[in-house]
């Protein structure tokens, strides 16, 4: 059995952004020389997430209504009070709230997904692309891959 492991930077355009990742992924495993086995792909932030999905213009927008409408930005987070916060503190969270991009992130699930892999492609359904979620603001960000099989 082999283990390759493969990390990407990227900047996110930030608010609700989607970004299609399979090809970078696709990639990934090729370079792994794994034919058959698993991939997964890890976001190591608490606002973002890897999801897969169709990258679709109409369900884009209907997803990022849907989640805006579950989870304003406008709304009281205790996250955001920092009279009332105490743990896990840095003063760039001071300046921008973002209890919501971390209430959305625990609705969305794990951080990662799990893909099979056969005969060194990924095993997705004709219109299924693995997307990176970012929750919150622009920045730096960074995800892994990492490919487990023969």
């Amino acid at each position: 059995m082999k283990v390759f492991q493969h990390e990407r930077l990227m900047r996110t355009a930030g608010g609700l952004s989607v970004t299609d990742i399979t090809d970078e992924v696709a990639a990934a495993v090729r370079e792994s020389g794994i034919e058959n086995g698993i991939v997964c792909v890890y976001s190591p932030h608490t606002t973002c997430c890897v999801r897969v999905n169709e990258f679709e213009s109409g369900f884009l927008e209907d997803f990022a209504t849907m989640l805006k409408r579950l989870v304003p930005s406008e709304g009281y987070y205790a996250h955001d009070d920092w009279d009332k916060r105490t743990e896990n503190v840095c003063p760039e969270d001071m300046d921008f709230g973002n209890g919501h991009a971390h209430c959305m992130s625990m609705l969305l699930g794990s951080a990662g997904e799990s893909i099979p892999v056969s005969e060194g492609e990924l095993c997705l359904g004709q219109w299924q692309r693995v997307l990176f979620l970012e929750l919150d603001r622009e920045r730096e960000r960074r995800w892994l891959v990492q490919v487990v099989g023969s």
